[in-house]
């Protein structure tokens, strides 16, 4: 088969001079770029090729309502979808502001001082941190540049890596995390000695600080406009809370609002300050309490886990109420029924009855219905608690008025006691319960699940893994303050330890709810509970404590570094370098930073450098 003979078609354009030529190739050159498919090459004829179904596209009705045409109507290639090009499938990221982009867009339409059409070609790339700092250059004159930064400058640093701090350190996650997490999305990441110099010199401890100060103090000035705080004043909640399981560096005391569960102070005591750590609950009661008086609330009564020498300083030199946590009076009490209730065969109604052995768990939830019903007094809880062997004995005159066992067709379920010796053992144990002892200070029935489930949160800000140095613990214990006050509201709660459920009313709960459902409990199928559908949280304190930092950077901190100029050039511009070591700057932070040594061991605590205090890398991600 013979070869078809090519046909040439030659085209001869005539320009008015050498200046429009070169302008023509130009923008012929850059019609070629871009409708040119990766990978391959294109041609002059392949281009009008290309030029003209791209005039045609966009002229034929039948084709207006599809997706435009490329030149018309997308500037990405392949419309800004993947093609699996192995070239463009690991590019860096870079975070980009709003007011920046605007810029850049207004920016590429303006002419060059040539006068010549708006055509910029990008000369170089640079990326800082997460910040992207491109260098145009016109490409008719080939001399004018431009210089456009993703992110705008606040006080001598880039307002895009300030907020990715401020982010991650706002959600509870680590440096070292951070770090990590950015270098495996290939977005550019600030090392750990910027991360320091933002918490401490930038002075955004000191900010998160006052803020969640101001927050206690609203929190007062909320429990104040309660109407029985003028009556009552107001009880509080305190427990102790330590960083590590064993020889614990910080302990925190955090002291909620019984009434709201608001915060209204907190303190914490490091090493340093109180060297053993099991008596270092009294040293923060100490600190927390006086302070929350100093903000002026009245507090009438103070509720802990048992803790003698704190009850001493609440009683003695507050003169306070002091009432125990429910929780903590029961739950040896199982144990104790333990000993009496079951054991060898041999001391069988010896040291152990089997009239006893179905009175465990029921036993404790007496006692707290004791505690429940006990009209505030110690003496009338006394009597209760010692009612319930005559309860099981059948004897009910002493019962509640209103209970089911007053009744005349009432059946117990549990065995009745009729050997004297075990009567006489079971009433003998439920003398020794700590409830019947300390009698004065369980009558008003407090429990402390309000700053466990506080001290639970802080395990969100401060894992007991990690060992942080004092000014970084602080900051993230501020951080779960702020983060605690719209996290609280009412509800119903079932308590697994006594089976009974606990209708929470809270009048100045911060979050909303939609709608009610009910779940089923887990220990109990045929039991369910109804649980609030909170609304979503809004997490307004990562805002506020933003809007508090670059206020303090404008107008409180002279600028670190210099602004960058907006008419020179990018080899000429000196533009604030995070990543720089040796530089002026690093240095004069240095010694602003270092005075001492004592403030260079804080900064490798703070910082994670040592393994022993990060653990595992692969625990760190998980």
């Amino acid at each position: 088969m013979a070869k078809s003979k090519r046909v040439r078609l030659q085209l001869e354009v005539t320009f008015a001079s050498l200046e429009a030529k070169s302008n023509f190739e130009r923008r012929l050159e850059a019609a070629r770029v871009l409708l040119t498919p990766p990978g391959h090459k294109l041609d002059t004829y392949g281009l009008l090729n290309r030029l003209l179904e791209c005039i045609e596209k966009s002229t034929e009705p039948g084709r207006r309502s599809e997706a435009p045409a490329r030149l018309s109507g997308s500037f990405l290639a392949s419309e800004g979808v993947f093609t699996g090009d192995k070239n463009t499938t690991d590019q860096s990221l870079f975070v980009v502001e709003r007011a920046t982009f605007s810029d850049l867009c207004q920016g590429l339409m303006e002419p060059c001082a040539c006068r010549n059409s708006p055509f910029w070609s990008i000369e170089s790339f640079v990326q800082k941190g997460h910040v992207g700092r491109v260098l145009f250059r016109c490409q008719h004159c080939r001399r004018s540049t431009r210089v456009w930064s993703s992110s705008r400058i606040l006080s001598g640093y880039y307002i895009a890596n300030q907020k990715m701090v401020h982010a991650f350190t706002c959600a509870g996650i680590l440096p070292r995390q951070y770090i990590r997490f950015s270098q495996f999305a290939e977005m550019g990441a600030v090392h750990e000695r910027y991360i320091h110099n933002m918490y401490i010199a930038r002075l955004y401890c000191d900010v998160v600080n006052n803020a969640a100060e101001e927050s206690m103090s609203r929190a007062v000035e909320d429990i104040k406009g309660l109407p029985s705080y003028e009556i009552n004043g107001e009880w509080v909640i305190t427990d102790a809370r330590h960083d590590s399981t064993a020889n614990a560096y910080h302990s925190t005391v955090p002291c909620l609002s019984g009434s709201t569960h608001r915060i209204v102070g907190i303190c914490t005591v490091s090493q340093q300050e109180h060297r053993v750590a099991q008596t270092r609950e009294l040293e923060c009661t100490k600190l927390v309490l006086p302070a929350v008086l100093a903000r002026g609330l009245v507090v009438s009564e103070v509720a802990h886990d048992y803790q003698p020498a704190v009850t001493k300083f609440v009683t003695d030199e507050l003169k306070c109420l002091n009432s125990y946590d429910t929780w903590h009076g029961t739950k040896n009490v199982a144990k104790m029924m333990g000993k009496i209730a079951k054991g060898k065969v041999s001391c069988k109604d010896v040291t152990w009855f089997p009239q006893l052995a179905d009175k465990m768990k029921c036993t404790k939830v007496h006692l707290y219905w004791c505690m429940r019903n006990c009209d505030g007094t110690a003496e009338d809880l006394q009597v209760r608690i010692l009612n319930i062997s005559n309860h099981y004995q059948g004897n009910h005159l002493s019962c509640h008025q209103d209970s089911p066992c007053r009744s005349p067709l009432y059946e117990c379920k549990k065995v009745k006691l009729t050997n004297p010796m075990a009567i006489d053992v079971y009433s003998k144990t439920l003398k020794k319960t700590l409830i019947y002892r300390y009698a004065k200070y369980y009558c008003r029935c407090r429990d402390t699940f309000w700053v466990e489930s506080f001290n639970h949160q802080l395990l969100s800000y401060l894992p007991k893994r990690i060992h942080f140095g004092t000014r970084t613990f602080v900051m993230r214990m501020y951080l779960a303050v702020m983060d605690w006050v719209n996290k609280e509201g009412g509800g119903v709660i079932f308590c697994t330890f006594c089976d009974l459920m606990f209708f929470l009313q809270n009048e100045n709960t911060q979050r909303s709810y939609t709608s009610e459902r009910f779940c089923p409990v887990l220990r109990r199928p045929d039991r369910h509970i109804a649980s609030k559908v909170l609304v979503a949280k809004k997490f307004n304190f990562v805002r506020n404590v933003w809007q508090k930092y670059v206020a303090q950077c404008r107008y409180s901190l002279q600028p670190l570094l210099g602004a960058e100029p907006e008419s020179e050039s990018l080899e000429t511009i000196e533009i604030p370098d995070p990543f720089e070591e040796d530089g002026d700057v690093v240095s004069e932070d240095d010694e602003m930073l270092c005075e001492d040594d004592e403030m260079l061991g804080e900064d490798d605590e703070m910082l994670g450098e040592d393994d022993e205090m990060l653990g595992e890398d692969d625990e760190m991600l998980g």
